[in-house]
């Protein structure tokens, strides 16, 4: 069976997004130019744990990903749009690789997820241009929205059960 119950993940997932939306409400400067040198040494084994990590969690549960992911790259030295731009890529790819494998499962309604994956694309693609063109002042407000509203979406679940 490859239907795995993921409820005792979701406290988790609520600490980990509460300690992302602290670490961002916290930290002042997100307009700052890019600190990243590369991934080398230590740093890079790091980050690739993490994305590691993240994938199979993204792979498993996926609720908080794009969030987890811009903060791995906020780790990593990337300005905040950077972050952002980067963290898109990568969960568009972990996507791609969970579609192939509900694909090979069997287990895609195409009359859905096609509709709902154009959409995606399409408001993924604008929202890039337009944080490129607005910056992290529009970036960051926007980033502690959606983290919040997903911390209170995974609170509502945890205790309504739904």
């Amino acid at each position: 069976m490859h239907l795995i119950p993921a409820d005792f993940l979701k406290p988790l997932v609520i600490i980990m997004l509460i300690a992302v939306l602290i670490y961002t409400l916290l930290k002042k400067k997100w307009d700052g130019l890019s600190t990243f040198s590369g991934l080398s040494g230590w740093r890079g084994v790091a980050i690739a744990a993490c994305a590691l990590a993240l994938g199979v969690y993204d792979g498993f549960f996926g609720p908080g990903t794009g969030s987890f992911l811009i903060f791995m790259y906020l780790l990593a030295g990337f300005d905040f749009v950077g972050a952002s731009a980067n963290a898109k890529v990568l969960n568009f790819g972990s996507n791609l690789a969970s579609l192939a494998t509900f694909f090979a499962l069997g287990s895609v309604n195409i009359y859905y997820g096609l509709p709902m994956g154009i959409a995606m694309i399409a408001g993924a693609l604008v929202g890039t241009r337009l944080a490129v063109r607005k910056g992290s002042a529009y970036v960051k407000p926007l980033f502690i929205i959606v983290t919040t509203v997903l911390i209170g979406k995974q609170l509502w679940s945890v205790f309504t059960g739904s």
